[in-house]
């Protein structure tokens, strides 16, 4: 959205009374004019150097989700050598991540808006990467939730600064493939993360490897130690990106008196029907793909007897597979849907997604013949991606430049706590709490998913209109701001 779309926003969001009010707009419309210049004279940069650095920011999120996912195929030997319960390593896999990834967003959202994205990006790399090697030298549980905890702050970074770089890098009319093809990188990171552990489960021998000045490393540990050192060469690669001009230049000049957390609070009231959707599906969504990959490997050892270096690269394979449909399948919608001006476009892929999602979600943990599984799994997996992927371009249709870091970090905070948090304990919960025995896995996954994908679908089904209400207020606002100019 240009300077022009989002002024009338300002206005509404900042208004005082009496006599300043004149005033105060008046100081507006002047930045606005030097900001409409500024936009107008700043072009958006050569499109094939704007891939070039989503093809960065691809790479990066991809190394993100080895070390994020890497725990789902660790089950049993964490287990084993530390003699914790599904519980203990949910929270390990869960929560001990998600707290501080989530957390951690809200100032850095706040930095996003205001300093140089890329640099933020370099720091949050090296320290997740250091983390994930350290999460290889941990000799007590505790010491392993601490790295746990570390690459949770570093990878906090990552998404919110990302999704705001390219929106300054590719032009509207753009953005849907440009998101959808950035976010492939969380789908192919996850399946990634599986297929890496199982291949160095199966190179690694049983009894580990010696390490010159380390001594004996066990296979787990030295999963992580290859997971995290890639990262650290890739935050020098991660200089050669420039730092695009910011697209809503008013915004910029409004920084230090309108553009803070108050006047964002104030936008979402404004817009709760609609945000209180948008904001909380993707969440929805994570509790279900972050449950069911981070059991899945363990769910076909428990129930078919397939070990995790068989199951992880297969799983690998589907969720790659799975996710780059469903993700390319989303940006194209999305896109077309929104050049056809269908109403809510955005958000309606996501309704559309829940719908492969509903039928699978329960089945493919109870079927009894492992292909038939890995197939309904498959499917799961698409559908999620869809949801996922449509997500952070309808948070954006409808949040003003200036205010998109912070949104992208609250869908986060929302999706860290409720997904990456809560979808691996709630299986792990069910199983140990309800089950009461490891052979409940399949039934635990299929309690937690079912009801869930039906709170999914009422969501964004509920949202649709909402949503266009405030698109369309958007819209009201631009072209009453160029009546006015």
């Amino acid at each position: 959205m240009s300077a022009r779309g989002e002024r009338g926003d300002v206005d509404s969001a900042t208004e005082r009374p009496g006599a300043q009010k004149g005033v105060y707009r008046r100081r507006i419309r002047t930045m606005h004019g030097q900001a409409s210049a500024t936009a107008t004279e700043t072009p958006y940069p050569p499109i094939r150097y704007a891939w070039y650095v989503i093809c960065v920011l691809f790479v990066a999120t991809l190394l993100s989700q080895l070390d994020r996912q890497l725990p789902a195929l660790l089950v049993r030997p964490i287990r084993a050598e530390f003699g914790i319960s599904d519980t203990a390593f949910s929270f390990l896999q869960g929560y001990a991540f998600a707290l501080f990834y989530t957390f951690a967003g809200l100032p850095f959202g706040w930095l996003i808006d205001r300093t140089v994205r890329r640099n933020l990006i370099i720091v949050g790399m090296v320290l997740w990467s250091v983390m994930t090697v350290l999460s290889g030298f941990a000799q007590s549980y505790d010491a392993l939730v601490l790295t746990r905890m570390g690459v949770g702050i570093g990878e906090a970074v990552l998404a919110p600064a990302a999704y705001s770089i390219i929106a300054d890098y590719v032009s509207p009319e753009r953005r849907g493939r440009a998101f959808s093809v950035y976010y492939l990188s969380l789908a192919i990171g996850s399946g990634a993360s599986l297929i890496l552990g199982a291949l160095i489960a199966r190179i690694i021998p049983d009894a580990g490897l010696n390490l010159p000045g380390v001594g004996l490393m066990s296979p787990w540990r030295l999963t992580f130690l290859v997971a995290g050192a890639p990262g650290l060469a890739l935050a020098l690669l991660l200089l050669t990106i420039r730092e695009p001009a910011r697209r809503d230049a008013v915004s910029v000049l409004l920084s230090k008196t309108s553009a803070g957390w108050g006047e964002f609070f104030s936008y979402l009231k404004r817009h709760a029907a609609a945000f209180s959707r948008v904001l909380t599906y993707p969440g929805v969504v994570a509790v279900i793909g972050y449950g069911t990959l981070a059991w899945a490997p363990t769910l076909f050892d428990r129930r078919f007897g397939i070990p995790t270096k068989t199951s992880g690269l297969i799983i690998g394979v589907l969720v790659a597979a799975g996710g780059l449909v469903g993700t390319l399948i989303s940006g194209w919608l999305s896109d077309r849907w929104a050049a056809k001006r269908v109403p809510a476009a955005r958000l309606r892929v996501a309704m559309l997604a829940w719908l492969l999602v509903l039928p699978t979600v329960s089945l493919w943990s109870l079927v009894g013949a492992p292909w038939l599984s890995f197939a309904l799994l498959t499917v799961v997996v698409t559908g999620f991606a869809m949801a996922q992927a449509a997500a952070p371009t309808a948070v954006q249709a409808i949040t003003p430049n200036r205010m998109r870091g912070k949104a992208v970090a609250i869908y986060l905070l929302i999706g860290g706590l409720v997904g990456i948090g809560f979808g691996p304990m709630s299986v792990a919960l069910v199983t140990d709490h309800v089950f009461k025995d490891d052979a409940g896995l399949p039934y635990a996954l299929a309690v937690v998913g079912g009801p869930i994908a039906l709170l999914g679908l009422w969501l964004t089904w509920s949202g649709l209109k909402p949503y266009q209400r405030t698109v369309e207020a958007l819209e009201a606002a631009a072209e009453a701001d160029t009546a006015r100019s």
